[in-house]
């Protein structure tokens, strides 16, 4: 188990370190307006992601069932979906979301042409969605790691040359295109490795009844996805309606940085997620997993705003310093902290919930306060306004999620609040030693790296002091099984 958590980890830092070298390569051979530019197509081919229709999480489910006829006919289904939906959503995409006002008009006409490589690659991308759940349930994390090394190594030397080359953004494009074609041909390969009579081809189940469980169990997996989209990906698309493409591109630049730290600590509450499952020991889990993502998050974001400013110069330049990427920063750090204080809780009402929906609808309903807040307010706030939306939405998920789960597991209010103390007492102690020691961060990226790395320790430390002793006066107050009974006792 330990291993397979070590190459899931691998496989998401390989995605992150594409996406990191892309970010710097465009900035600085091309500059922050055509990095703004390419923070436009990367968000559609994000939406064009969307045409499994959620059908990639029913090959999950099916698959889980250890039904291995109809999970076949389920990756089939997808492919079909895939064919039909994905190119219907690219025209979409060319036609309505690459109008850029604030561009010049080179840059209008390299937008354009680097837009067909990047739809297709989405189109690679979302073919490879149900092989990559298929090679997850079946165990498969060692062909996924090496696949994703694999064409993250191909996107980043074949952008780097073409970009050197072209000094257009045709560069990147092509470079993702290569990583996403390259990545459904190993996948291909592995899911056939592991099902030798999987077939690949595009196919309807023979049993209607197939067909609709698959769509059912994919339509709360599609509304989350539309409503992560709408709500993180469309942040890009508001803003250049109203700002410079050089504003998207240091937003993206503080969202890049802000999300890295979200998804690196996100690894490691993956190992306890098996055990929201299980009613014994799903309390435990939820207070262990909450204190350590939390902390991790919360004394990641406050490392980065105080002390983090020579790391990101040395990722892209001169754009780190502009007063855009201190602001998102901030808000989009504040929104990562509370969708860490709330992500073991979203985790235990998916595995536990009555349905797949008691969590989808609060993060629907979030995600639609956050584009609201964006769209109505962009035009006289600007980045507060965007960057705002997404804590307001986040922080309205974050109240009707653990609403719904003190009723799944009895906790009073009181409760709650024991198992966030740990996240505001990592936040307490970053922000006092990330301002203390800022004036040496501010040295070099090396003491700017050892300064986050350090404050990012100290406050996870203490959550974990403090968790560690609530959990021992839990244990020492559960009370004590009957005599001649099991000597066990639930996870607290």
């Amino acid at each position: 188990m330990f291993a397979d958590l070590l190459l899931s980890c691998a496989r998401h830092v390989m995605q992150i370190v594409a996406g990191l070298a892309t970010v710097a390569l465009v900035v600085r051979v091309l500059g922050p307006e055509s990095l703004g530019a390419w923070v436009v197509l990367g968000t559609t081919g994000f939406l064009v992601g969307l045409s499994d229709l959620g059908l990639s999480i029913a090959v999950q489910r099916t698959a889980a069932r250890q039904d291995v006829a109809a999970t076949r006919q389920v990756v089939r289904l997808a492919v079909l979906v895939v064919t039909i939906v994905c190119p219907f959503l690219c025209a979409c995409a060319y036609a309505f979301f690459l109008h850029l006002p604030a561009a010049s008009e080179a840059l209008r006409a390299d937008v354009a042409l680097a837009a067909i490589p990047v739809l297709v690659a989405g189109l690679a991308g979302s073919l490879a969605a149900p092989l990559r759940s298929f090679l997850l349930m079946r165990g498969g994390f060692t062909p996924l790691a090496w696949t994703r090394a694999a064409s993250a190594a191909v996107q980043i030397a074949l952008t780097a040359a073409v970009l050197l080359a072209t000094r257009s953004l045709l560069g990147p494009a092509l470079g993702l295109l290569a990583g996403a074609v390259l990545e459904l041909l190993l996948l291909a390969v592995a899911s056939r490795n592991a099902d030798p009579h999987l077939d690949l081809r595009p196919g309807w189940p023979v049993d209607p009844a197939q067909a609709r469980d698959a769509f059912r169990q994919g339509a709360a997996a599609l509304a989350l996805n539309i409503g992560v989209a709408a709500a993180i990906r469309a942040d890009a698309l508001i803003l250049t309606s109203y700002t410079s493409l050089g504003t998207v591109g240091a937003y993206q630049v503080a969202s890049r940085a802000v999300d890295q730290i979200y998804v690196f600590a996100k690894q490691t509450s993956a190992w306890l997620l098996h055990r929201l499952g299980d009613p014994n020991h799903r309390p435990g889990a939820l207070r262990l997993g909450t204190a350590v993502l939390g902390s991790l998050v919360s004394s990641g974001v406050i490392a980065l705003a105080f002390d983090g400013a020579a790391l990101l110069e040395a990722w892209v330049g001169a754009l780190a310093h502009d007063p855009v990427t201190a602001l998102v920063v901030g808000l989009l750090g504040t929104a990562a902290l509370i969708a860490a204080a709330v992500e073991m809780a979203s985790a235990t009402l998916a595995v536990s919930g009555a349905t797949p929906w008691d969590v989808t609808i609060p993060v629907i309903l979030g995600h639609a306060l956050n584009v609201t807040v964006s769209l109505v307010g962009v035009s006289y706030g600007g980045v507060w306004a965007v960057a705002g939306g997404t804590v307001c939405g986040n922080v309205l998920i974050a109240l009707l999620v653990w609403g719904k789960v003190r009723a799944l597991v009895h906790w009073p209010l009181r409760e709650v609040l024991w198992t966030l103390a740990p996240v505001g007492a990592a936040g307490l102690v970053s922000l006092a030693v990330g301002w203390g020691l800022a004036p040496l961060a501010s040295r070099g990226p090396l003491a700017s790296a050892l300064v986050c790395s350090l404050v990012t320790l100290l406050g996870t430390g203490m959550a974990l002091l403090i968790w560690w002793r609530r959990h021992v006066l839990l244990v020492a107050a559960a009370p004590a099984p009957p005599e001649g009974a099991s000597a066990y006792v639930p996870s607290p």
